[in-house]
């Protein structure tokens, strides 16, 4: 998957494009399949360096800053890690070897400025994945506006050094690396030079991956690099693309300010991926009360397993007639979901299909608990927890950021409510909240009708 140009702060288009591909690894791996999820820094481009000299900083400082921002969103959203973050810096001298190899088979050129192009001339069939013709990619498309160009088309694959910009030594002169090649290196570098699924928003399919795809084909042959390519819509605000001249980005972290991460997950996942999204923050409401119901249908089995304790399998031929139709309604929201994630990963629908399964549980699983199996209970809750899982919800809950205020807090409730117990004289009660306490390591002092805690000292 094509990775951020770290220059700026995550926002819900770049989130988007990454919870997908998390559901999209998540299922792989539901299905039993071994994933190799690779996602890339462009750590050096224009817009880094543009950025670095607006703020008077160095670019790398502008690099780590938002790379850093990159991890911090994704661990938030439970966007589990890549098997490889490779960085564009850190293949200089994989990128140069490429880029001697294309000038051999006469497929890029040297500029006097020391830059290298790629020639799209050469390239058969050239226009192909984002389903174009190079004559209407020339009256229409966006294209680099080089000097040196030899056709409008063509990019560049190394850029000759210019003052105050960071640079590499090169055979041809010193500069460093364009844009298009990067993906092509580190994608075949760590997954081979034919891999299963290459992909990222919409807006990259030109000309970032049909000039990705014509370097592959030159560099490893005609059916090389990705199998299936994969692009992801793009999120609009009130029907337009965010952008910064229209002053209308939205920032993951102000939406997690206000949401729950899994429900902005639950929320991503309601519309197709190829489709475009019109977000509005109020239009996450309806998917508070969603997640609600799925840990509702979560916490009620967990709490029965709890008390049972947990059984991994089911004898079919143990079964009664009430927990054979149990089992065979849960399995039919299951094949259900398959179906509809096999179809293109239609979330939408997959999406539906567990909201219908947590209601179910909810509704009938509840009422029939007491006539059901520890076994067939234990199924229904692995197997529930294992189609949340794939889209990324119902993560362990982890305490919050003020987590030691919030003790504190609650000691002095329960203080106070014992004080309350002693003035009217509910000696027993009041004695046995401050034993339970000092289990728990908290002794109690009272002086009259006031109480005071510490933490007992380990003597």
């Amino acid at each position: 998957m094509c990775g951020p140009t770290p220059y700026d702060y995550t926002h819900v288009g770049h989130a988007r494009v990454y919870v997908f591909f998390d559901i999209v690894r998540r299922y792989f791996e539901y299905l039993g399949l071994e994933v190799k999820l690779v996602v890339n820094f462009t750590d050096i481009d224009d817009k880094i360096l543009n950025r670095a000299r607006s703020e008077g900083r160095d670019w790398r400082e502008i690099t780590e800053t938002y790379i850093k921002d990159y991890y911090e969103v994704c661990e938030k959203l439970h966007i589990k890690p890549a098997y490889k973050n490779p960085r564009v810096t850190e293949h200089i001298q994989d990128m140069v070897d490429a880029i001697k190899k294309l000038i051999e088979l006469g497929y890029a050129y040297v500029t006097p400025d020391h830059s290298v192009y790629f020639d799209v001339t050469k390239v058969p069939n050239y226009g192909e994945l984002s389903h174009q013709k190079i004559e209407e990619l020339i009256a229409g498309a966006r294209v680099e506006p080089e000097p040196y160009k030899r056709n409008p088309l063509d990019f560049a694959l190394w850029k000759g050094r210019k003052p105050g910009e960071p640079w590499w030594e090169t055979p041809w002169g010193p500069g460093r690396p364009g844009w298009h090649l990067e993906c092509v290196v580190m994608a075949t570098k760590y997954l081979g030079q034919v891999f299963d699924i290459h992909g990222g928003g919409q807006d990259l399919v030109f000309p970032h991956h049909e000039n990705e795809l014509a370097i592959a084909r030159v560099l490893h042959g005609p059916s090389s690099f990705a199998r299936y390519w994969m692009h992801v819509g793009l999120v609009t605000i009130k029907g337009e693309k965010m952008s910064k001249s229209l002053g209308n980005i939205v920032l993951v972290k102000d939406v997690l300010a206000k949401y729950n991460p899994e429900v902005f997950r639950l929320y991503i996942a309601s519309t197709q991926y190829r489709k475009p999204l019109d977000f509005a923050m109020e239009h996450l409401e309806q998917y508070r009360t969603i997640l609600d119901t799925l840990y509702t249908a979560h916490d009620y089995l967990k709490e029965v397993i709890k008390e049972r304790g947990t059984v991994t399998s089911i004898d079919p031929d143990r079964l009664s007639d009430r927990e054979r139709d149990a089992v065979v309604k849960v399995n039919s929201y299951v094949e259900e979901f398959e179906k509809y994630m096999n179809n293109d990963f239609n979330t939408p629908k997959a999406l539906s299909t567990l909201i219908s399964l947590a209601k179910y549980i909810i509704t009938t699983i509840v009422t029939s608990e007491e006539k059901l199996s520890t076994e067939v209970l234990s199924y229904i809750y692995s197997t529930y927890l294992d189609l949340c899982n794939v889209f990324g919800v119902l993560n362990e809950v982890t305490p919050p950021v003020n987590y030691e205020k919030l003790v504190h807090e609650l000691i002095d409730l329960v203080l106070e409510i014992r004080s309350d117990l002693r003035k009217i004289k509910l000696w027993e009660l009041a004695d046995k909240i401050r034993a339970k306490l000092s289990e728990l390591g908290i002794a109690v002092s009272d002086y009259r009708l006031k109480s005071y805690w510490k933490w007992r000292r380990n003597i």
